[in-house]
């Protein structure tokens, strides 16, 4: 199962997870989330890690018209791998949200999903949609499970074996900043299961 740590807002949190062996590093453009990072303080972090980490810029879409070129310029300009959108464009890499009420979507696009808990706030909400629909999904050998993972209940998430767990609050000491204590924890956990 593969690990993304999103809200990432400085180097020393982001090496940190790439030294406990986190597969996917996240950094959010969405101006509203106290997460926000400018994408030249993404650059910069980008030029000091290993070229084949996996980062991916987290794009909450406001108004579509023009949006796919500007996530493409800013991916660019970063050095980023991925996007992670919540909606569906024409750009490659992308891992695309799926905001989860109590039923799954019928149709769920190709490539990297996404599935997370529909709340009032758009990440790092801590709260769970209910995962026993997991279940009934196809897709979970392309899907990241996010809201409400923590090191305490990843053994239960496990169980239905999602292509990776996506976490955020649970890691961290206030928004925007790790625990590193927590993110160990969590790693620890997980390779108990594997």
């Amino acid at each position: 199962m593969h690990v993304k740590f999103c809200g990432m807002t400085n180097l020393e949190d982001v090496l940190a997870s790439l030294d406990l062996g986190v597969d996917f590093i996240g950094f959010v453009f969405y101006k509203k989330s106290p997460r926000y990072i400018k994408a030249q303080d993404v650059k910069e972090i980008i030029q000091k890690i290993p070229k084949q980490t996996n980062s991916v810029g987290v794009f909450v879409e406001e108004i579509e018209e023009e949006i796919e070129e500007e996530i493409v310029s800013i991916m660019n300009y970063c050095g980023l791998r991925y996007a992670q959108v919540y909606n569906d464009f024409n750009i490659q890499n992308t891992i695309r949200v799926y905001r989860i009420d109590d039923v799954l979507p019928q149709k769920l696009s190709d490539g990297l999903i996404l599935l997370d808990s529909k709340t009032p706030q758009i990440g790092g909400s801590a709260q769970r949609f209910n995962w026993k629909i997991l279940e009934d999904c196809n897709d979970l050998s392309r899907a990241f499970v996010a809201g409400g993972i923590s090191e305490d209940n990843i053994f239960e998430i496990a169980r239905y074996k999602p292509y990776g767990v996506d976490l955020v609050s649970s890691i961290e000491t206030y928004p925007g900043k790790k625990d590193h204590s927590k993110m160990k924890n969590f790693m620890e956990n997980l390779r108990r299961i594997k």
